[in-house]
């Protein structure tokens, strides 16, 4: 087996650490590094092995391998200050060196994630699994419209969450500050197996299993195609590293989560980034909690309105009898403002002492996410012909503070 996870950063170290310090050598874990990043590596006398430190106890894994893609980094800031950038040359004959890849873990920032799989597209196949582990979302639809537009030549696509705090403290070095879990739900295929048939098909609910013979059975090994075997050793590698506390699940579960997840960020992560503060400040006043709670009752609003199409949609990929009509389930009680106000209330205190994601892109004048957090959210409520007013107000404000450079002196 071979897994290729891109985007080295804290998220992509931890990963590529724990799968190393899991997987048996046979099994091969490939780090995909920038050109001019790359560089750097060949020049680290320690052989660039990857550190993950939890409670300031550091812990090393060598046996990554750690391989360029070719693209340069390039950042363009618009600002009244000239363009920051490496000149490093893109380099296609890297990428053809890299040969075929059969699992792609991605946790590169939301917005790097289409330019990148347009680049790594020659390398991707029908028989290859793609790990989406990002911020935000609307991540998918724009692959699969740009890059995977046809769905018999598309891979299988992995979601995820995670809630694991997690930040870089130096160059291949990870701290490990919050455990959390990785949640993972894998798209229907485009061929139409099932792989939660065991999952739909039990009696009593609270018996639904996922069955990892539903993606590959490995006990009848020559009906198994490349395609599948991939699937199935992908998750099976992330379920089976404990150090990363990952799980798979049933696809609208994950949505759920994701959902969830994405209305914290869409408070969090523009509001500290606007008031450069900690998480830890933005509900300290009735100010930052009625701008939160229009954030989860916009949020709320929203995904009522999808909810009925979107779940009749999954029942029809996953009921065990199409022509049988069956009721959508209540509206998730996740997604109701008052419960995603008390995650975000949760998340506050569990980070407080932390710097966000966007707070840092802002104070270090690179590109954010918001195009996939509240950006998303206006997008799915202008389909629904309804004006989420907060999420435009912080979007628009964040787009402003992209093109303004933070005032350090007076």
């Amino acid at each position: 087996m071979r897994i290729h996870v891109v985007g080295i950063g804290a998220v992509g170290n931890f990963v590529a650490f724990h799968l190393r310090r899991t997987l048996a050598p046979r099994h091969s874990v490939f780090a995909l590094h920038r050109s001019e990043t790359f560089g750097l590596i060949q020049n680290r006398p320690d052989g660039a092995v990857l550190s993950v430190e939890r409670d300031g106890s550091v812990v090393q894994q060598d046996g990554v391998v750690h391989v360029p893609y070719g693209e340069p980094r390039t950042r363009s800031r618009k600002s009244d200050f000239g363009p920051a950038a490496l000149n490093a040359e893109d380099d296609p004959d890297v990428r053809g060196r890299l040969g075929p890849i059969d699992s792609l873990i991605v946790t590169t920032k939301a917005y790097a994630v289409p330019p990148l799989l347009t680049l790594l597209r020659p390398n991707l196949s029908r028989d290859s699994t793609i790990v989406l582990l990002h911020n935000g979302m609307g991540v998918y639809e724009k692959v699969i419209a740009d890059v995977f537009p046809e769905p018999h030549n598309r891979p299988n696509f992995v979601f995820c969450t995670n809630t694991h705090g997690l930040y870089s403290s130096g160059f291949l070095h990870t701290v490990h500050s919050g455990i959390g879990q990785i949640r993972l739900g894998i798209v229907p295929d485009s061929f139409g197996r099932n792989y939660e048939a065991s999952y739909h098909a039990a009696d009593d609910p609270l018996d639904a299993q996922l069955s990892l013979d539903d993606i590959a059975d490995i006990s009848n090994e020559e009906n198994i195609t490349p395609r599948y075997l991939n699937l199935r050793n992908t998750i099976a590698a992330l379920v089976n590293a404990p150090g990363l506390r990952a799980s798979w699940e049933p696809f609208h579960v994950v949505q759920i989560a994701m959902r969830s997840k994405l209305v914290v960020n869409a408070f969090v992560n523009p509001v500290t980034a606007l008031l450069q503060c900690k998480n830890g400040e933005v509900l300290k006043t009735k100010y930052g909690r009625n701008v939160a709670d229009r954030v989860c009752r916009e949020a709320e609003r929203i995904y009522r309105i999808h909810w009925d199409r979107e779940v009749k949609e999954q029942l029809r990929t996953y009921t065990q009898n199409p022509s049988v009509e069956t009721p959508p389930p209540p509206f998730p009680r996740a997604l109701e403002a008052s419960v995603m106000m008390k995650e975000i209330e949760r998340v506050v205190e569990q980070t407080k002492n932390n710097y966000s994601s966007m707070y840092m892109d802002v104070k270090l004048r690179r590109p954010t996410e918001i195009a996939f957090l509240n950006g998303y959210l206006v997008k799915m409520a202008d389909k629904a012909k309804f004006r989420p007013f907060m999420n435009v107000s912080l979007l628009n404000h964040i787009k402003m503070r992209e093109m303004i450079p933070l005032v350090t002196q007076p």
